[in-house]
């Protein structure tokens, strides 16, 4: 008759409950206590049908049966957490949307204990060192007295910095002040040098044209790229951390000095363009701008700033180096066109000028310009496809310069309307330490500088980190600094304008064998012998293949594949890299790097002030606890928002995280009330902490709002798993003795197992106050769900445990 009634009472309550997001899971008191009853099985194999039968006596003859305290849909969660959690099932990794549906990784994720805990709460207090009420395990650190570990660890870090500086001996600094130093003590010359010789005559045959291209490029004579090919390699072969990084003139840092050069002068009303006094003052503000660069990498070296380029990300350097590559290669334009044409750093400006003198075009040096790109690019190509060929990828510029150079003297090209190279000094660059000051326009010249050092440092570490990958050793991006600041400065010493590391000389470099800087010194010794014989050769080369060779240079850099990419997997990104290039193209080199470097911070700034959170669940059958988007089936609790924050909390973002935690706790109370007809209040806020490194004192006072205003609606805030400094700081600042010590864990899974139990004895409690001690006359609890203790557990009634999950039902049985 009992049992009758009890099994219409649990059919009611489900079927009145069949519209709700409910799971119904159906446990016997057995479940919970299976190695009890397995072992009391074991060894009283009658003890059931005793018990039984004492039961029904004691109901015949009106004896008051025992009854368990009323059991909360709390309490039902619980014991399903408890017995569901060790079961330890693997869950696939949801597959990504552009997979094929129902495919996923079958990868299991780890990063949290997986181990039944059972009622054992890993609380704050335990790692007290045993003070509190919650005792405490020997020897642990106190957790909420963090400021003098963290001063002691402090103390620590000055203790060793100081002692590395100390310790080090006079080789060790050397060794720090001289990288070459290091190769050159276990420098085997028999392997090794063999490869270095091939590796520096094929650079120096490639850089001898390059460098005299990229000089008429930045608006100077033919040899200031010669001498900028010279004294600075030598001193990146000794202070440069990169074995195999190319130095010497580049189409970038020729167009920007190019550029910042004519804006400078532009506002001077003494100079006339093209005179001796311009072309001697231009030439003046580049060994200056040298000296400046090689002077601000160094400083930037000296203090650590390495790190300023990974504020440029991948879409806005890539957007950048296409928009400069189409206005370099259209500055060319005139020297295959055969014509003058005014210089401009706008794409417009630059095909309007083009077309305003369109009728003086010379089909003769278009078409041994053309024939020169063709040549080249055929030749690059085929060291690209065929490995045994590679050899030709670094003598194409070689051997067009060849071809202009005795087609110049057989034909006299010069009498025939081309336009050649002209008179080169002969020798060894002269010592310009005496133009170093006084620097006219120091704004305007910081601005270019700041640009060539930007520019210039991106390029030589992301070919350098790449090349010293593949050769499985480490520089540091400070030491590189350095290396360039020392070439830099010998370049402002002996005529050169500012240099840095090339895409393509050093991959050339590298795939002739290059193991050290030996290498580079091969090749600036070969630039010193062309200097001091071989200039007079060079003077018959034609401009149209000076420029040919930069055209064929810079088509590497057009990196129309990235936008496509970038197009097909982020369309943010590739809004930035629109914008990037289009900026560079069309509003000028410097004003085009300025919109990347501000995009750049921008984007930082964006991803800090909207940080990542998520509402955790618990991925059944473990003790894990995911993001509920990311893991449907993550089980949700009533009463209860498990919220984790993805980075640091500070005055930029905190506002923003505190609207989303408010959205989530609407979320939440809203589900509540539409899915259950009892008492559908949010009871507590678990914040998981472990991505959280740093917190700000405006955090820290938001976060006191928010517990305040929480407080007053009976809702509790808890804290899961704060690091250490963050920890600190809410101990100096007095938040924790405002929250109180038990409102910290240092595991989700036993924040959870707390607030479970707290809002069960809460329930139990008000439900007691509300019935009182009336019972039934014949001692049948009415209520469903309540077992007796004395109840055996293999006869027990089953318990109706009510889970919220996200938008599926699960049955467990």
């Amino acid at each position: 008759m009992d049992s009758s009634n009890n099994n219409n009472n649990n059919h009611d309550d489900t079927s009145g409950n069949d519209h709700k997001r409910v799971v119904t899971i159906v446990a016997s008191a057995a479940d919970s206590e299976s190695s009890s009853s397995s072992n009391d099985a074991a060894t009283q194999p009658d003890s059931n049908s005793s018990d039984a039968g004492a039961n029904h006596n004691n109901h015949n003859t009106g004896q008051p049966r025992q009854r368990r305290p009323f059991i909360s849909r709390h309490r039902k969660a619980l014991d399903h957490i408890k017995v569901d959690s060790t079961q330890s099932r693997r869950h696939p990794v949801p597959s990504p949307i552009h997979l094929k549906a129902g495919g996923s990784f079958d990868q299991a994720e780890h990063e949290e204990d997986t181990t039944d805990h059972g009622d054992d709460r890993t609380h704050a207090r335990k790692y007290t060192g045993g003070g509190g009420a919650g005792g405490g395990t020997p020897g642990a650190s106190d957790w909420f007295a963090q400021s003098t570990v963290i001063k002691n660890r402090m103390d620590r870090l000055v203790s060793k910095h100081c002692e590395k500086f100390t310790s080090m001996k006079c080789a060790d600094w050397v060794d720090t002040l001289l990288p070459a130093t290091k190769w050159l003590r276990g420098y085997d010359c028999k392997a090794t040098f063999p490869k270095d010789l091939i590796a520096g005559l094929t650079v120096g045959v490639m850089i001898v044209p390059q460098s005299m291209s990229y000089a008429k490029l930045a608006g100077l004579p033919v040899e200031y790229g010669l001498y900028s090919a010279f004294m600075p390699v030598y001193a990146y072969s000794l202070f440069g951390s990169s074995r195999q990084l190319a130095v010497g003139p580049v189409a970038l840092i020729s167009l920007l000095l190019a550029t910042g050069i004519d804006s400078i002068l532009s506002s001077r009303n003494d100079l006339v363009k093209d005179t001796d006094e311009y072309n001697r003052v231009y030439g003046q503000l580049a060994v200056q701008i040298s000296f400046l660069v090689g002077i601000t990498n160094i400083a930037m070296g000296l203090l650590r700033l390495g790190f300023v380029t990974i504020f440029l990300s991948h879409a806005v350097i890539s957007g950048f180096t296409t928009g400069a590559a189409v206005i370099i290669g259209m500055s060319q334009i005139k020297y295959i066109f055969g014509y003058d044409v005014e210089r401009s750093d706008r794409l417009h400006e630059v095909l309007h000028n083009i077309f305003v003198n369109i009728s003086e075009f010379n089909w003769k040096t278009f078409v041994m310009g053309m024939l020169s790109v063709g040549l080249l690019v055929t030749m690059k190509n085929i060291g690209k496809t065929f490995p045994r060929l590679k050899f030709t990828r670094a003598l194409g510029p070689l051997t067009v310069t060849a071809l202009g150079i005795i087609l110049a003297v057989a034909l006299d090209l010069e009498n025939r309307g081309i336009p050649i190279v002209g008179t080169i000094p002969q020798g060894l660059p002269s010592v310009t330490v005496d133009q170093w000051f006084p620097v006219e326009n120091i704004d305007k010249v910081f601005v270019v500088t700041i640009s060539i050092v930007i520019v210039g440092f991106m390029e030589s570490i992301a070919i350098g980190k790449t090349l010293a990958s593949k050769h499985k050793y480490e520089i540091d991006s400070s030491m590189e600094l350095i290396g360039l600041g020392m070439a830099n400065l010998a370049g402002g010493i002996f005529q050169s304008y500012p240099v840095t590391g090339s895409f393509s000389r050093s991959a050339v470099n590298h795939e002739s064998g290059a193991e050290s800087g030996i290498s580079a010194i091969v090749t600036a010794t070969l630039v010193a012998l062309v200097l001091l014989f071989l200039t007079p050769i060079f003077e018959q080369l034609p401009l149209c293949v000076l420029a040919a060779i930069v055209i064929s240079g810079v088509l590497g850099l057009l990196d129309y594949t990235e936008a496509m990419h970038l197009w097909k997997v982020h369309k943010f990104d590739f809004g930035v890299w629109v914008t990037a290039c289009f900026g560079t193209m069309f509003l000028g080199v410097e004003i085009g790097l300025a919109i990347a470097v501000a995009v750049s911070l921008l984007i930082v700034v964006y991803e800090s002030a909207y940080p990542h959170t998520c509402v955790l669940g618990r991925l059944p059958g473990t003790n894990v606890y995911r993001n509920i988007k990311q893991y449907p089936e993550a089980e949700r609790y009533d009463g209860i928002v498990m919220v984790r924050i993805d980075a640091p909390l500070y005055f930029a973002n905190m506002q923003n995280v505190r609207d989303k935690i408010r959205k989530y706790r609407f979320q939440a109370e809203s589900e509540l009330h539409a899915n259950h007809s009892f008492d559908a209040s949010l009871k507590y806020l678990i914040l998981e902490l472990a991505s959280v490194s740093h917190i700000d004192t405006s955090a820290l006072h938001i976060l006191q709002d928010m517990y305040v205003t929480y407080k007053s609606r009976g809702q509790q805030m808890v804290f899961v798993n704060p690091s250490l400094l963050v920890m600190q700081r809410m101990v100096d600042s007095g938040f924790v003795n405002l929250v109180g010590r038990d409102s910290f864990f240092a595991c989700l899974h036993d924040a959870l197992h707390w607030c479970l139990e707290d809002m069960d004895q809460e329930a139990v409690s008000i439900h007691l106050s509300a019935h009182g001690e009336s019972d039934d006359d014949d001692g049948q609890d009415s209520r469903d769900g309540d077992l007796l203790e004395d109840e055996p557990p293999s006869k027990a009634k089953p318990r109706m445990v009510e889970l919220v999950i996200s938008e599926r039902t699960i049955e467990h049985v």
